[in-house]
């Protein structure tokens, strides 16, 4: 069998006998078992220990760095807006156009289980308590495994540390937090986004700083099976993430920009 030929231009274009972009396998499509989605600190400098604004920006982070998977979640949305400001002038018909600060926000649906609520799974790097009450029991370890420096300890990660205050006002008990006036949300979160093909294959990953809850939402019918949950997000910035992959072949790393 004849190897595909790659459309290139017009003049080799054959729509007859040839997909498009004939190289593509099925194998290297992306779907939603393949992707990970994981809450951690409210930014991607608290987990590889280097300044976006150094070399390589901000570190390269391993599979270990993800610091609170999530899971059963049934959709997650990304949005982005640019600013635009169109500019006519006097005596022509053409335009200007100004860029502005971009916009960014996500949403996420998941089901509600016996298990860590939505609202307390995005904000799992925290750890604080009032009175007798501990938000999150895991948190301080799952900080600290997600460091680069396996001997660090809080104290050591200012940057987090100073950031956590004494929440005031509760929002929930357990693993049921429903109360989004709680301060707990005034501080920021952050969230990972991993993605692989279906040969294993690593795509990449991005990092969403400085998340705010915006919004929660929570449904109930007396014909559903389940009980959905669903919270609304603004970010700062969507920071690309350079992943540090072991080889399964046990022969070294594999690096996706």
């Amino acid at each position: 069998m004849p190897a595909p030929i790659a459309t290139t231009s017009l003049n080799n274009w054959d729509f007859h006998n040839h997909h498009v972009q004939s190289e593509l396998l099925g194998g290297e499509f992306v779907s939603a078992e393949s992707t990970l989605i994981a809450a951690g600190p409210p930014r991607l400098s608290d987990v590889t220990g280097v300044d976006p604004a150094a070399a390589g920006g901000g570190g390269v982070v391993t599979s270990g760095d993800l610091v609170y998977p999530i899971g059963v979640l049934e959709n997650v949305g990304i949005s982005q807006s640019k600013q635009l400001q169109r500019l006519f002038e006097i005596g022509s018909s053409w335009s200007y156009f100004v860029p502005g600060r971009v916009i960014g926000s996500i949403t996420l649906g998941r089901v509600l289980y016996h298990g860590p609520s939505l609202l307390k799974v995005l904000y799992a790097y925290y750890k604080q308590t009032q009175g007798s009450v501990t938000f999150l029991d895991q948190a301080n370890q799952l900080l600290q495994d997600g460091m680069r420096n396996p001997n660090a300890t809080l104290l050591d990660l200012p940057s987090v540390q100073s950031q956590l205050h004494r929440v005031q006002s509760n929002p929930g008990y357990d693993d049921l937090w429903l109360n989004l006036g709680s301060d707990i949300f005034n501080q920021p979160t952050g969230m990972c986004l991993y993605f692989r093909n279906q040969n294993d294959v690593t795509i990449g990953a991005v990092y969403l700083e400085e998340c705010y809850v915006q919004g929660h939402q929570m449904s109930v019918s007396s014909g559903s099976v389940l009980i959905m949950e669903g919270a609304s997000l603004q970010f700062d910035v969507l920071r690309p993430i350079r992943m540090q992959i072991p080889s399964s072949t046990g022969g070294g790393q594999v690096f996706a920009n």
